[in-house]
């Protein structure tokens, strides 16, 4: 109940003299995509954790776990381009249903190649290949969601507060990373080791929660304000045709998207930030279970600390969302640089110094953790959330939103496979080092743009 207090109180701060009908749609569309792109993190987050089983079972190395991860990381990256632009033609309610239900399709495949394929008799490149056809598809499907939900938001709620709801909407990604974990955690250890259940659970149970929810989303999401008669929120952007490409078609949308300089800077920027994102994502497992001195006992409060230190670092992400959209607002007058570059060189700094601290110290990984969520997500969501609405408009805010997380999976792909071959070549320290150093060189990139502000 607190949590949709929250919601409501910020909703209202710039709400409160649209019509009522406008708010009442406003609310179910904010709660439905929360609700719909914390589920996705369900089928997302279940393989870094999933990967050491995995590894365990058939022989793979940190560099094959890190092919996997690669793998999905280009594929989802293919699909922000490809998907965003989409989305701007064929309208969110589509595309996300077709990402869910594809998603869920992929990760009933992966189950199944786990269940039929016997460790002491499978050949191990033929389950790696499997799983890189499958989980990459994953990737694709995925990238169904995030670029047509901030369009779908772009649509139903005005520039004027965008940093507030914005910043509520984006702590959904950050408790689904949490929740995905957790669950992934519950179902490869505690699950196994106290309940006799079986570690493949990871992979079906999410996707049947996964498909409840899309069957939720499909009922209760609309593109726009327009198709339940309201009038449109805020002005027309439409832009004027241009070199020849008629207004709405593909080419003219991708046209639009590649000429604006302000989203290659931080496209460029979202790149750095999610080489040390997913460096923790993928890699803060292994590292915590390898770390000298690791309590192998399957107890329960090694369990309880093993959770904390893995998801309080969405969780805290979730605080940095909303504190760094309110700043933008309240400080910024709507200029998003000076905090994604602020939060950037903190970031940076906490990630050289996480590799240098005692990992059997649970309260102080924990803080640490914490605070590299903290920095993390909160420039995150002001690029890939607010900027790509500022840049893209609403009528091209899903292409935007799909450059700017495309580039970002490109970086993402850096931290699978290339991180797995850095930490068995160098080890953890250079590794997480070399993550610190993409997010210092990714504020000062986006400084480049520090006084621009977004036009309303």
């Amino acid at each position: 109940m607190c949590s949709c207090r929250r919601v409501c109180f910020f909703m209202s701060s710039f709400s409160d003299h649209s019509p009522p009908e406008l708010r009442h749609w406003q609310r179910r569309i904010f709660a439905s995509v929360w609700i719909t792109y914390f589920a996705f993190y369900l089928c997302r987050y279940n393989m870094p954790v999933a990967k050491i089983p995995i590894g365990e079972a058939f022989g793979f190395d940190k560099t094959g776990t890190g092919q996997i991860l690669t793998v999905w990381a280009i594929l989802y990256a293919i699909g922000q381009f490809v998907n965003g632009q989409l989305a701007d033609r064929f309208g969110t309610r589509r595309i996300v249903t077709l990402g869910i239900f594809g998603s869920v399709a992929m990760n009933l495949a992966v189950f199944g190649l786990m269940f039929w394929a016997d460790p002491k008799t499978a050949n191990p490149t033929l389950v790696h290949a499997g799983l890189m056809i499958f989980w990459g598809a994953n990737g694709f499907f995925q990238a169904m969601g995030w670029s047509p939900m901030v369009r779908l938001m772009a649509h139903w709620f005005p520039v004027e507060g965008r940093g507030k709801v914005m910043g509520v909407l984006g702590t959904c990604y950050q408790f689904g990373g949490a929740a995905a974990s957790l669950l992934a955690l519950f179902l490869t250890g505690y699950y196994v080791t106290r309940f006799g259940g079986d570690w493949r659970a990871t992979f079906w149970v999410p996707a049947v929660l996964f498909a409840l929810v899309g069957f939720g989303f499909l009922a209760a999401a609309r593109n726009r304000p327009e198709d339940v008669g309201l009038p449109p929120v805020g002005h027309d952007d439409s832009p004027r045709p241009s070199h020849g490409f008629r207004e709405g078609t593909l080419a003219h949308n991708i046209l639009r998207t590649v000429r604006n300089p302000y989203l290659w800077v931080v496209a460029g920027t979202f790149f750095m930030l999610d080489v040390n994102r997913y460096g923790f994502v993928n890699w803060l497992p292994d590292y915590l279970k390898d770390a000298p001195g690791a309590d192998a006992a399957p107890t329960f409060m090694k369990y309880f600390k093993d959770v904390m230190k893995l998801c309080i670092h969405p969780l805290a992400g979730s605080a940095g969302a909303i504190v760094a959209g309110w700043a933008t607002d309240r400080f910024f007058g709507g200029r998003r640089a000076p905090v994604i570059a602020v939060l950037l060189v903190l970031l940076g700094c906490f990630t050289f110094l996480f590799p240098s601290i005692d990992c059997g110290n649970t309260a102080l990984v924990v803080a640490v953790v914490a605070m590299i969520g903290f920095c993390t997500y909160g420039p995150h969501v002001l690029m890939v959330g607010h900027a790509a609405q500022d840049f893209g408009k609403k009528s091209g805010a899903a292409g935007a939103a799909g450059f700017i997380d495309g580039m970002g999976y490109i970086g993402v792909a850096v931290a699978g496979v290339g991180a797995g071959a850095m930490i068995e070549a160098h080890g953890y320290t250079i590794t997480f080092l070399t993550f610190g150093w993409a997010a210092i060189l990714g504020a000062a990139l986006v400084a480049v743009i520090w006084r621009v502000k977004p036009a309303s």
